[in-house]
């Protein structure tokens, strides 16, 4: 359901590999958040840490065919050590990824890296199966919004499959002035995450967390 990103394996800027990680930079603990999903389970939202390698592999090994095919495009069931690395080695501002767990377990994942010399972001999200349809992709879309936008990003930028109707609602219902294009199965949307810009949508979203 929630899955945005680019086909792989084109997941890396140009300016990036994943045989080059990015320099880590001082953890964001202010980013740390209770969430809640729409029944009001609780959970906690953080930045990915480098040390979270193990429970990134055990996420995706946790996910489906489906999921993983609406997130890469392609089968790709297990990650390489380059591709945990890159994903987990980031530097907080122009690479950033936020994590919700459950206990100690990932159970969605967010985040964005800036295009080369743009203010946009590329953005891609996924969501555990059995945490899919229970409000996560907005929680995750706000949170890595506002944290972009902190960071001095404009936009995001991203695409997904036309099938994938969860991640498109997700957009559709964001408040955010979205534009939308379309290349044979390909979904692509481009958005200013201006806050002053966005406009609500319904006053009963999502538990967005406290501190």
């Amino acid at each position: 359901m929630t899955a945005l990103g680019e086909p792989f394996p084109g997941a890396w800027s140009s300016e990036s590999s994943p045989n080059e990680p990015s320099p880590v930079a001082e953890y964001p603990e202010e980013l740390e958040c209770d969430v809640a999903t729409i029944v009001g389970r609780p959970l906690r939202l953080r930045p990915v840490r480098a040390n979270d390698a193990g429970k990134l592999m055990a996420f995706h090994a946790r996910l489906s065919p489906d999921s993983i095919y609406r997130r890469y495009f392609v089968s790709h069931p297990v990650l390489t050590q380059q591709e945990v690395d890159h994903f987990t080695q980031v530097d907080y501002q122009d690479r950033l990824a936020l994590v919700i767990v459950d206990d100690d377990e990932i159970v969605a994942i967010c985040r964005y890296e800036r295009l080369p010399e743009t203010s946009t972001g590329e953005v891609a999200f996924i969501v555990r199966d059995d945490f899919q349809h229970l409000g996560l992709g907005h929680i995750l879309l706000d949170k890595l919004a506002k944290a972009a936008w902190s960071r001095g990003l404009t936009k995001f930028s991203g695409v997904t499959l036309r099938e994938n109707r969860g991640m498109i609602s997700i957009f559709e219902h964001s408040g955010f002035p979205v534009s939308v294009s379309y290349r044979d199965e390909e979904y692509y949307v481009s958005f200013s995450i201006d806050p002053r810009e966005r406009v609500v949508i319904n006053a009963d979203s999502p538990q967005q967390g406290s501190k």
